[in-house]
């Protein structure tokens, strides 16, 4: 049984998947609405490790590097490229990343991922000493 099933919605970016020339792939094919979304995760919510993430709650809740050290700001819908951590510094080139910190917390960003302190109770998965890192 899964610990956690983090259920994510097709998210469509420019310079990603939007099926533009330049784009690295093309997934207009795979886009569900938010209603259709809603629908799925409502039909399995009796799933206590489901974990949803809509594009509202992922879009720019999550801290994205690429090949060149660049955080990729997801706002308005494209991935842009900040400047290069190695050319600005971290702390000048996360202020250009678009993070949403507030929508980080609200989707449970920060994560304990010990199964050994406690903390953490989940329905979906066996205790199984293979499991634990």
């Amino acid at each position: 049984k899964p610990f956690r099933w983090k259920v994510f919605q097709v998210l469509i970016l420019e310079n990603e998947n939007s099926g533009a020339a330049s784009d690295l792939r093309d997934a207009r094919h795979l886009r569900v609405t938010p209603e259709q979304f809603s629908s799925f995760i409502k039909r399995h919510s009796k799933q206590k490790c489901l974990v949803d993430e809509s594009n509202a709650k992922m879009q720019n809740s999550y801290v994205l590097l690429d090949e060149e050290l660049r955080f990729l700001n997801c706002e308005g819908g494209a991935k842009r490229p900040t400047r290069s951590i190695l050319e600005v510094g971290v702390r000048q080139a996360f202020q250009e990343a678009g993070f949403d910190k507030k929508m980080f917390l609200k989707r449970g960003g920060f994560y304990s991922w010990s199964r050994n302190n406690g903390n953490i109770k989940s329905e979906c998965a066996a205790s199984d000493p293979r499991l634990d890192w």
